[in-house]
């Protein structure tokens, strides 16, 4: 599976912490996203990514931003 990185980000810019898990698909790490947003009150979004992928950015009580996929 691959390995999502999670950085909820303060409203400031700051992430402070990070977290890596396996998702099998960019749709199990929305599912991810807003669970790391519930433990990160202080949180405004969390960006996703993927390896060198941005993935998303999920804000607070609003829909994730998807990046488009590039292809090479």
């Amino acid at each position: 599976m691959p390995l999502y990185t999670f950085y909820p980000t303060r409203p400031d810019g700051l992430a402070p912490s990070f977290e890596a898990t396996d998702c099998a698909s960019d749709a199990i790490a929305v599912t991810r996203a807003i669970e790391v947003l519930v433990e990160h009150p202080g949180a405004s979004h969390v960006v996703v990514w993927q390896g060198q992928r941005c993935v998303m950015t999920f804000p607070r009580g609003g829909p994730p931003q998807r990046r488009p996929r590039r292809s090479h």
